[in-house]
């Protein structure tokens, strides 16, 4: 028989749990947690979290982005954010990209759902193909997929055959 050490029930050998208060019987009989000698244990301190861009770029949003799509002539303005998805928008599936192409007969020319994404960090500005099935073209060259490529203040690029002319940073932010 086993005795609970914290209110004496007895119970059969081989029970876990003391079914009077709970406890662990095993862990009061035989097993001891001795706790650790605080004067020997190095504990480095953790750095305190960057809530800022390093340098010249603190406190300064993301540059504008601007799409012009060739085909159409549509401009978007993109919003000043670190992270724009580039696809068509798929709600059943939970995909909302930023610059939503299904309007520009995005199907039909090949851009998927999720298909680029552009990211600023650092205060520079990159594309991405994110796994496309027809491909993400800078300036006639084909992106390798999930490989970040510096994106020019000016450049074309194309999503399957869908082409967009992209400018960063420049002119007025949409009033």
């Amino acid at each position: 028989m086993i005795e609970c050490p914290s209110c004496g029930k007895k119970h059969r050998l081989g029970t876990l749990f003391c079914t009077e208060c709970g406890v662990y019987l095993p862990t009061m009989k035989t097993l001891r947690t001795e706790p650790f000698p605080t004067d020997e244990l190095l504990m480095p301190r953790a750095a305190a979290w960057e809530t800022e861009l390093p340098g010249d770029e603190r406190g300064k949003a993301p540059p504008v982005i601007r799409v012009r799509i060739l085909d159409t002539g549509r401009e978007v303005v993109l919003p000043a954010l670190p992270e724009l998805l580039l696809g068509r928008l798929d709600p059943t599936h939970g995909i909302f990209p930023h610059l939503d192409l299904g309007a520009e007969k995005g199907l039909e020319m090949g851009v998927s759902r999720r298909h680029a994404k552009i990211v600023q960090r650092e205060g520079r500005t990159y594309i991405e193909d994110v796994g496309s099935a027809n491909g993400t073209f800078l300036n006639g060259q084909r992106l390798t997929p999930y490989l970040p490529y510096p994106l020019p203040q000016e450049s074309e690029v194309q999503l399957g055959r869908l082409r967009l002319h992209i400018t960063v940073g420049a002119g007025k932010e949409i009033e």
